[in-house]
């Protein structure tokens, strides 16, 4: 499917970035990231293989949503920078769609 690999290209690109944050802000909001896309790769592969996807998807929706205010605050506290906070939020609003398409299939 093509959410999954586009949500773990976004993953792989995310990591790279969380394994350069300062040490102060890597043991929080790092770890904090790479949990939450952890947990969005396995709603996602859970919506794939369940009946009942709606639920599992606006779950999706709703740790994605969390997923982007982690990555503005990382632009704000001068982590990432501003192009790749824009890549990373394209990415995410991207995914976001094809998670509202899936959600809109399955009504």
């Amino acid at each position: 499917m093509k959410i999954i690999q586009d949500f773990y290209d976004f993953m792989l690109w995310m990591i790279k970035h969380t394994e350069k944050f300062p040490r102060h802000h890597r043991y929080s909001l790092g770890v904090a990231i790479e949990n939450r896309i952890q947990e969005i790769l396995g709603l996602l592969l859970k919506a794939k293989y369940r009946r009942e996807k709606k639920t599992i998807l606006n779950d999706v929706n709703i740790e994605l949503e969390v997923l982007r205010f982690q990555l503005r605050l990382s632009k704000d506290l001068k982590i990432l920078t501003v192009k790749s906070y824009g890549f990373g939020s394209k990415n995410l609003l991207e995914i976001g769609s094809q998670v509202g398409g899936w959600i809109k299939s399955k009504s």
